[in-house]
């Protein structure tokens, strides 16, 4: 099950305030996305009435350091002296 199928299942045990129906997942739809954060909005089926979420997912965002030029450097001498392509170096950036 993916992360959106996850977050469907999730916002589909939510009730309207105006009638207490629950949504679906024909409902819900995205408005902004974020690196941490999703708003949806969500339309009841029963009564009608719009309402949104807002879910954040933290600031547990990881701190990288900068990209030096010696590291494009260093970078550029592997990849010369591989003797397979970037895509058998890199397996989990393909598909």
């Amino acid at each position: 099950m993916s992360w959106i199928d996850q977050l469907i299942r999730h916002l589909e045990q939510v009730t309207c305030s105006g009638c207490g129906e629950y949504y679906h997942g024909g409902d819900i739809a995205a408005v902004v996305t974020e690196p941490a954060r999703l708003i949806v909005r969500l339309r009841c089926r029963g009564c009608g009435q719009d309402g949104i979420a807002i879910l954040d997912f933290g600031a547990n965002v990881i701190a990288a350091d900068p990209i030096t030029v010696d590291d494009v450097l260093d970078t550029h001498d592997l990849l010369a002296r591989a003797s397979c392509p970037p895509t058998d170096l890199f397996p989990t950036l393909v598909g």
